[in-house]
């Protein structure tokens, strides 16, 4: 099951920021990796958390599990929301038929 953790990082240089991408990039089970905030990373996928603090430990000095929960994109794909379809409807007015045959009036002349 696909589970997402929040780690928050000690990175004080780009150097340190980049061991810890190539870190986790080369964990088994790693599916997505988001370092947009800083300070902390977002690693979503199949995987054993305490393994990843562990090797996360030897390169930065700080390493602390903010949040673990539930991947959310799989959910919303599953339940997605129904919108009611808008009705269409056509206009109600008629106009009158004419009848077919001779018009009423028997004076008037007809062509063949």
């Amino acid at each position: 099951m696909q589970e997402k953790v929040v780690f928050q990082l000690e990175m004080i240089d780009q150097r340190t920021k980049q061991k810890a991408m190539k870190v986790v990039c080369e964990f088994p089970g790693v599916t997505v990796i988001d370092v947009k905030e800083k300070g902390k990373l977002k690693v979503t996928g199949d995987f054993d958390k305490f393994v990843m603090t562990k090797k996360l430990k030897k390169i930065c000095d700080y390493v602390d599990i903010i949040a673990v929960g539930p991947d959310g994109k799989p959910d919303q794909i599953q339940n997605p929301v129904k919108k009611p379809e808008p009705k269409v409807t056509r206009p109600t007015t008629s106009y009158p038929r004419r009848k077919p045959g001779p018009s009423q009036n028997s004076d008037a002349c007809i062509i063949l």
